[in-house]
């Protein structure tokens, strides 16, 4: 009498409790910085197409700028934060099933994301610093950013920064689209829960 062969498991899903090690997480500090940046981005992104685009009064054009130029003061400042842990807390190695192309495209999407991150709001930092305007940075309303001295007036350079500073905003909305587009793409075909390495629920995550 033959033995009934074992039926193949279907393919799980690798959920929040299946990337529970702390080799596969980020830690709370790290995940609080992502999601800061994440945030300020967007922001940013949106009061900048607004200024640039949108019927706005020249009052509330001016406070825009305002909050514009703060979000990048802080996503510098955050940058420069999450660069320092990054050097001294190792981040979680990638998943095993990246293998080949998807490896390289995920090392080369994250260095292109660190890329943008500093670059671009130091493009929007000497173009403010080199207007022929001379207009003040006041961070949130509380303290006045300084511009970079030996620019105030250079029409162009803060010319050249401010194409620098366009093309650029496109490329890292790009680079996010593609980002967030790969863990979807995970989730749904490799089922993969790439989002529980940089979420703080779950055992596992850090300080």
């Amino acid at each position: 009498m033959r033995s009934a062969s074992p039926s193949r498991p279907n393919s799980p899903r690798r959920t929040d409790a299946a990337m529970t090690d702390a080799s596969d997480r980020y830690t709370s500090v790290a995940i609080t910085l992502h999601w800061v940046m994440a945030i300020a981005f967007f922001l940013m992104l949106g009061s900048g197409f607004a200024m640039a685009y949108g019927d706005l009064s020249q009052a509330l054009k001016f406070r825009m700028f305002q909050w514009h130029k703060s979000l990048g003061v802080l996503l510098l400042l955050t940058f420069a934060l999450r660069l320092g842990w990054r050097l001294f807390n190792r981040p979680p190695v990638l998943p095993p099933s990246l293998q080949g192309l998807q490896r390289l495209a995920a090392k080369g999407g994250h260095w292109l994301l660190y890329l943008c991150m500093i670059a671009l709001p130091v493009s929007g930092w000497v173009m403010v610093s080199a207007s022929v305007y001379g207009l003040p940075t006041i961070v949130f309303g509380w303290f006045e950013w300084p511009h970079i001295p030996g620019l105030a007036g250079d029409e162009a350079v803060s010319d050249g920064a401010k194409t620098a500073h366009f093309w650029l905003a496109l490329l890292f909305a790009l680079a996010i689209a593609g980002h967030i587009g790969a863990v979807i793409k995970h989730f749904i075909v490799e089922r993969e829960n790439f989002m529980a390495r940089i979420w703080w629920t779950g055992k596992g995550t850090t300080r």
